[in-house]
């Protein structure tokens, strides 16, 4: 942290007297019996503000500071802290400026004994009065100290964007190869194949460097795109239904065996697979669901959590409705090869690639360009921006917009997830 760039002007904490507020911090809570504590403390190097719970699990405040920024420019957050007594750094504190412009720090390291918080953001259109705010938020008896808070004017957030080609409809192998040339020549950056593209059932399961391996991994060499797709895997005496990944250089990045099986594959002999990974691109992070997956909103949600930001998403068929609702909830994209539904990209904000008619509840615009459907050769192609997640609801930044995977946007005291593994563990009805 530069201290003479920093737009915070206490942010180290320097300028205050042990027990009190540090200058220009300001505490707010609004009910007085669930107050925590905040206070300057001075360790042997150095001053900070401690904040601790009050002994009631509902304890809730935060202290604040003011901050001009300017529409247009670009900022980044920084936090520098180390705590205890407390389970989950997301639930339990907030870092942010809140105002007409609302924006935060979502992700977290470690460095040390230090934890260091830090995102960058733009400014919106209206930045007037802006603050930044530490919360401290139900947990009894958790403390933490902050050592210093910095908010810096940085370099514009470059854009990320990504090609993607998708398809609809079945096809022969000699089908797929001629697609994929075709996705390879439009430059294409991903070029995604239904579920079972090959057209084999479970007793014609292929090694992953078969037929359909092999031709994927090719025209990946070839076109220097990633390929995805998904066929029946013989791995020893195991059947996968198996989605690949294949880099620009036509080498396996990773591979996801589909977890949640349609019962009839079950029936015809394959084997779910076990777990949800997440693969990293040269553009991003990228993770995979198949068909049936897909009805399970665990599925997206794991995959969000890990870091996905761009899903592939495989299929025979699936509900088009539910997938704006995944990108939505958990602020990814996702791209759809189908079968016998509909191909589709959408965004963060639930748009959907080459709509018409904007929904008119959804209030971020669509983050999805350059859309073009080829009805000859059953293919669209779409460029998704990654650089900036925005989520439907977008009152002045993420900190006042839907969760859109964002774990700090949790505002509830006991996590859903600790009840849904307890309730989906039963298996007696009451």
């Amino acid at each position: 942290m530069n201290k003479a760039n920093n737009l915070i002007a206490n942010g180290s904490f320097e300028t205050s007297t042990p027990g009190e507020m540090p200058d220009g911090w300001e505490i707010v809570v609004p009910n007085k019996a669930l107050a925590p504590v905040f206070k300057s403390v001075k360790s042997d190097v150095q001053k900070m503000l401690m904040a601790q719970g009050n002994g009631r699990r509902e304890c809730f405040g935060y202290v604040r500071h003011k901050v001009n920024l300017e529409s247009g420019k670009t900022y980044r957050m920084r936090v520098k802290l180390r705590f205890e007594g407390m389970e989950d750094l997301n639930r339990h504190l907030v870092h942010g400026i809140f105002g007409s412009f609302n924006d935060g720090i979502f992700y977290y390291r470690r460095d040390g004994q230090w934890i260091i918080g830090e995102e960058v953001f733009p400014a919106g259109e209206n930045t007037d009065n802006c603050e930044v705010r530490l919360y401290f938020r139900f947990s009894p008896d958790g403390k933490v100290w902050w050592d210093s808070v910095s908010l810096e004017e940085c370099e514009p957030i470059p854009p990320r964007p990504v090609k993607i080609s998708c398809s609809w409809g079945t096809g022969d192998m000699k089908h797929w190869s001629k697609w994929l040339d075709i996705a390879g020549k439009k430059g294409s950056d991903v070029a995604l194949l239904p579920e079972m593209f090959n057209g084999k059932n479970v007793s014609q399961a292929e090694a992953i460097d078969g037929i359909s391996g092999s031709l994927m991994a090719e025209k990946a060499r070839q076109h220097k795109m990633y390929v995805c797709g998904s066929f029946y895997e013989k791995r020893g005496d195991v059947v996968y239904n198996t989605a690949p990944l294949f880099d620009r250089e036509g080498k396996l990045v990773g591979s996801y065996q589909k977890n949640q099986l349609y019962d009839p594959e079950e029936d015809e002999g394959a084997t779910p697979g076990i777990g949800f990974p997440v693969f990293q691109t040269d553009f991003g992070k990228v993770g995979i669901i198949i068909c049936y997956d897909s009805w399970f909103p665990e599925t997206t949600r794991i995959l969000a959590y890990k870091g996905a930001e761009l899903i592939l998403f495989p299929n025979a068929g699936y509900f088009v409705d539910l997938i704006p609702a995944r990108t939505a909830d958990n602020g990814v994209w996702m791209a759809v090869s189908s079968l016998n539904s509909p191909a589709g990209i959408w965004d963060s904000s639930g748009a959907r690639a080459g709509e018409t008619n904007k929904d008119s509840t959804r209030y971020a615009a669509i983050s999805i360009k350059d859309f073009e459907q080829d009805e000859e050769n059953r293919m669209i192609t779409a460029t998704v921006d990654l650089s900036r997640v925005y989520s439907p609801h977008w009152w002045g930044g993420p900190m006042r917009s839907a969760p859109g995977g964002r774990r700090v946007r949790q505002t509830l005291i006991v996590p859903i997830e600790d009840e849904i593994a307890k309730e989906a563990a039963r298996w007696w009805n009451d």
